[in-house]
């Protein structure tokens, strides 16, 4: 099998890291955007196919010797479960999680991380926020911020090298 063309997105993988990592810094100024949110989570989804495109045949053990985007992603979401469900929210599926919006109770304990917005909101609705979250049948709501803040540290731990 030969090398795909090369890509026409000019970003390099370390760019698009950075750009993950920049709209990420945008959502949690905006912890109520599903939009953003979302934004993130499908430049995540995006930057593994682009990671296993890079390096499967300059670097195959740096994919875990996978060989397709399918079998790099199982791979990945075994090793990194946020990624996982990531990538099933990516996928769409009508049985598959999705973003909901939803009051989550903020523990007093940790109502100096709050914003003074949201402590005002806390104040008046029994301890809680409006948080989005990532909500997928048969299992527990996650904040999806915190998800994806897990999903971008373990990419900025995997040594993204965009000389493969």
């Amino acid at each position: 099998m030969t090398p795909p063309a090369t890509s026409a997105l000019p970003l390099t993988l370390a760019g698009h890291l950075a750009l993950i990592e920049d709209e990420y810094r945008a959502a949690l100024q905006a912890p109520l955007s599903a939009r953003k949110t979302l934004l993130v989570a499908v430049l995540l989804d995006n930057f593994a196919d682009r990671v296993f495109e890079a390096h499967r045949f300059s670097a195959p053990a740096k994919v875990f010797a996978a060989e397709d985007p399918p079998a790099f992603r199982a791979v990945v979401a075994e090793r990194m479960p946020a990624l996982g469900l990531i990538f099933d929210l990516g996928a769409m599926r009508p049985d598959g999680p999705r973003l909901v919006t939803r009051a989550v109770e903020v523990p007093i304990a940790d109502y100096h991380k709050l914003r003074v917005e949201d402590f005002m909101v806390s104040l008046y609705n029994g301890n809680t926020v409006q948080r989005v979250l990532i909500a997928a049948p048969g299992a527990p709501d996650r904040l999806a911020l915190e998800l994806l803040g897990e999903a971008i540290a373990w990419w900025q731990g995997f040594g993204i090298d965009d000389r493969a």
